[in-house]
């Protein structure tokens, strides 16, 4: 294909095109028409002879071909960004980018939702795009930062254990605390090693098969859990334990906040469980974009201002 044949603006509607993968939402971010990033998408589609984004339930995808060409796209761009703005910069107040994040509900609801007040008062045309992780413990592939998400938080391995091209940053770390009704029957103050394996817990269980961490301390320590629910988030937790004689082993933040608004009792938990490390992912393409950083920098401040819970 001869270069001279391809109109680089084309180049600039690929990029936001895969990006937002929504045709409305990428001509704002171009200051264009919805009608002329239709016809710029035509016009890519003519030239490259592949459909580049696809109609799935989950939303406008890229094709093989479309992922192929946004690496030598995005390298070329960014090339190009750096020799004609030596000092790139980003105004949040005027922006009206879509961040896609992936978190689980554990972020969401400790993280991101205290976050959104100062992010509303600082950049209002800023949107967050959330979707779930699979799995609360493994990150996601590098390809999916690179190509469909800024940022992933979650309680994820160090940066030695992630896969080549991905960076990380710790926000916090998390203890584990055991959640009972007030008013349970057995559990007062304090609750035993023998208290905590003879109740019925409701569990977070994200694995199919095979014993969870909890279990195998708890076996270490010759005991065994007794599940009662098995869930595959944190959210509902707490309502099971307050309408039931049930205990749970969650986030202490988590529980902090839940125990202000149901009749719960935060406890500590006999059992020595390593903390939960909460951590932001990204890939390295994304790491000089001006806009990326500042989207970093306010979530770890966010972090960094985050209530500390009691001890």
């Amino acid at each position: 294909m001869n270069l001279r044949s391809i109109d680089l603006n084309l180049l600039l509607a690929l990029e936001a095109l895969v990006e937002e993968r929504h045709v409305t939402r990428a001509a704002k971010r171009l200051g264009l028409s919805q009608p002329a990033m239709s016809n710029a998408l035509a016009r890519l589609r003519r030239t490259f002879d592949d459909p580049l984004l696809v109609r799935t339930p989950g939303g406008m995808a890229p094709t093989p071909a479309a992922q192929s060409l946004m690496v030598a796209v995005r390298a070329a761009l960014g090339q190009l960004r750096a020799a004609l703005d030596e000092r790139p910069c980003f105004d949040p107040a005027a922006s009206r980018r879509t961040f896609h994040l992936l978190a689980n509900d554990y972020a969401e609801i400790v993280l991101l939702a205290p976050l959104v007040g100062a992010l509303r008062a600082e950049a209002r045309g800023i949107a967050l795009r959330v979707q779930r992780p699979r799995s609360v413990f493994q990150p996601p592939p590098a390809g999916a930062l690179a190509d469909a998400f800024d940022l992933a938080i979650g309680f994820f391995p160090d940066a030695p254990a992630l896969a080549e091209g991905m960076r990380s940053a710790l926000l916090w770390e998390e203890r584990n605390v055991c959640l009972a009704r007030v008013g349970h029957p057995s559990v007062g103050g304090r609750l035993s090693l023998e208290q905590y394996a003879a109740a019925e817990h409701v569990a977070v269980f994200y694995k199919a098969q095979g014993p969870g961490l909890i279990d195998t301390l708890l076996a270490q320590q010759g005991y065994s859990r007794r599940p009662a629910v098995l869930v595959p988030h944190f959210a509902s937790v707490p309502f099971l334990v307050a309408s039931s004689d049930l205990i749970a082993t969650i986030p202490e933040r988590l529980a902090l906040n839940f125990a202000r608004l149901l009749p719960l009792r935060v406890l500590r938990v006999p059992l020595a469980i390593p903390p939960f490390r909460l951590a932001m992912l990204w890939h390295e393409r994304r790491e000089a974009d001006p806009a990326h950083r500042w989207l970093r920098g306010f979530i770890a401040g966010a972090a960094a201002r985050g209530r500390k819970p009691t001890k």
